[in-house]
């Protein structure tokens, strides 16, 4: 594992983003405090531009592009949030990105990630497979092939999270994320780590997107089969630098089931007046479930890590 990767690159993060992000919200949640017993505070990503939290690791990342970097342009990989994060970034930096996704991705994320001005190359059924893909289409092509969880400078942007909750709630004792390849929650916990150790680190998953749970527990990387899943972007493979930093810094990694997984983005739509994804709602819908232990008056933080749902998906019909 490198392990120059430190809280200094997530302010250095945090000084180049400056000004080009939504400093997103972090409210304390009545409702969910009362059920739990807890004192839980969201931390919405969901407000962010482009609708998730992905945007802050892409744009850091591109800015550190040469130029001649720029003339060429990028080509990535993505299950939809960091393709949005990728087409942002190359619309304001004026250079071209191809983005491969996969067939079943939100149609939102697709339309907007082409209204940004990306080339989107549907591919496979799963995320592993348009990244093979995408992969192939950057041999040769002369475009910076930029990685949405395997590399550290995106994750010290994601980091930049962290940053902004510790700021807005210092005491908090438990930060509860959504973790897919572990590029947010290595980023928070680069920052909350550095400045207090105690903080309790706990990824969300489902019970269809789990590789991550699986090879934490093994301590080692294994394949796992995804099914259909609501949680596409929690679905996407681990590399051996993200499991050596959950290792290093995750605490432990809860799992809400899948089934339920609507159930509680309607609750945050009743409760909270939000709309949030899939992958998103996971750490709630693991306080919901009770698979999350918390002690009374526990300060916890919990991300909601994005918002682009196809409303389809909940039975509700777009005009």
């Amino acid at each position: 594992m490198d392990s120059s990767f430190t809280a200094v690159d997530v302010l250095k993060a945090r000084k180049a983003l400056a000004g080009a992000i939504e400093r997103t919200p972090l409210t304390r949640s009545k409702v969910l405090s009362d059920l739990s017993g807890a004192d839980v505070h969201l931390k919405w990503e969901n407000l962010q531009r482009t609708g998730s939290y992905k945007v802050r690791g892409a744009l850091y990342r591109m800015s550190l592009l040469s130029s001649e970097e720029r003339r060429k342009g990028v080509i990535t990989a993505s299950a939809g949030n960091w393709a949005l994060g990728v087409a942002l970034g190359a619309q304001s930096l004026g250079i071209s990105a191809t983005i491969c996704v996969p067939a079943n991705t939100p149609k939102v994320k697709v339309s907007k990630c082409e209204a940004l001005g990306a080339e989107v190359v549907l591919h496979g059924s799963y995320f592993d497979e348009a990244f093979a893909h995408c992969k192939e289409l950057a041999k040769g092509g002369g475009k910076t092939f930029m990685s949405g969880t395997d590399d550290l400078q995106v994750m010290a942007g994601h980091g930049t999270v962290g940053l902004e909750i510790l700021e807005d709630l210092p005491d908090v004792e438990t930060i509860a994320c959504p973790v897919g390849g572990a590029g947010l929650l290595s980023g928070i916990a680069a920052w909350t780590k550095t400045v207090n150790p105690g903080i309790r680190i706990v990824g969300a998953q489902s019970t269809a997107a789990y590789t991550l749970h699986e090879c934490f527990k093994a301590k080692r990387l294994v394949d796992v089969p995804v099914p259909p899943t609501i949680c596409e972007g929690l679905a996407g493979g681990i590399s051996q630098l993200n499991l050596d930093l959950a290792l290093k810094w995750i605490d432990e990694i809860v799992l809400a089931e899948e089934e339920r997984l609507r159930d509680a983005i309607i609750w945050l739509m009743r409760n909270e007046r939000q709309i949030v994804e899939g992958s998103a709602v996971v750490g709630i819908a693991a306080i919901l479930q009770g698979k999350m232990s918390l002690r009374e008056g526990e300060k916890v933080a919990v991300v909601l890590s994005g918002g682009n749902i196809d409303l389809d998906r909940l039975g509700i019909t777009e005009p």
